[in-house]
């Protein structure tokens, strides 16, 4: 069914009815797609792959769906078979790790999908293993404070990563706080969270927020470089004598 024969063309299919909102049909798929590979008892590394793959995508449409008791399943039936899909993958000089895929979005995932279905201990735990392995993650950080905003570690996490994040960018006429090499976030959402922080007593939430704000309005003034850290780099290949000073 659903032309699963051919699996890469089949998860291309669920990434498309995903994207398109049709929930409903990629649950019924995704679940026969990953029904089909962990009915295998000896699997290979590609069918590993593909079905680490499947769940990832089964775990998103279950927790879009608010189907929490299925997608806590899922998501520990994910964990385990990601792990399984490492050991495989040590064995083999093929696999990179873009192949494997991040571990801590799916932590991010997993932190989620708990959280949605009231199992705040797992959640929290999840959260936690997500900022180790991406340190600074403030993505993360922002939807584990959207869950337990008054939860201390979570508070600090999101005060930390605030600091870390570097300066507000504008990308695409959004402004956003965005870590090298880790997702973007609203810059606006979370000057919305510090506030929120802010207005449980800590000073340090609000002068973050008034910062956030200051560089937005730099940016909107055309006072400061609408990517500073981009203008940095850029500044810093100029040459920094002027050639014929010395003709």
């Amino acid at each position: 069914m659903f032309g699963m024969s051919d699996p890469n063309q089949t998860l291309l299919q669920l990434e498309s009815y995903v994207k398109d909102g049709r929930l409903e049909m990629s649950e019924v798929m995704a679940t026969q797609f990953t029904d089909m590979f962990l009915t295998q008892k000896k699997r290979d590394l590609s069918s590993q792959i593909f079905l680490v793959k499947g769940l990832r995508i089964l775990c998103d449409v279950l927790l879009l769906r608010e189907k929490s008791s299925i997608a806590t399943a899922s998501a520990k039936i994910l964990i385990r078979e990601r792990k399984k899909l490492v050991a495989m993958a040590k064995q083999s000089a093929q696999i990179s790790p873009e192949m494997i895929g991040s571990l801590s979005e799916d932590f991010r995932r997993c932190g989620n999908i708990f959280a949605n279905a009231n199992k705040h201990r797992a959640a929290k735990k999840f959260f936690s293993k997500c900022e180790k392995s991406s340190p600074g993650n403030i993505a993360v950080a922002l939807e584990a404070f959207s869950h337990y905003n008054h939860d201390k570690n979570i508070i600090k996490r999101l005060i930390n990563c605030t600091i870390s994040a570097g300066p507000v960018i504008r990308i695409n006429n959004s402004y956003v706080l965005q870590p090298i090499d880790l997702p973007p976030v609203s810059a606006e959402q979370v000057r919305l969270a510090l506030i929120q922080i802010s207005n449980q007593g800590l000073e340090q939430a609000k002068q973050l927020a008034e910062r956030i704000s200051s560089e937005i309005g730099a940016i909107e003034r055309g006072e400061a470089a609408a990517n500073a850290r981009l203008q940095f780099a850029l500044d810093s290949l100029k040459p920094k004598h002027d050639y014929y000073e010395y003709s």
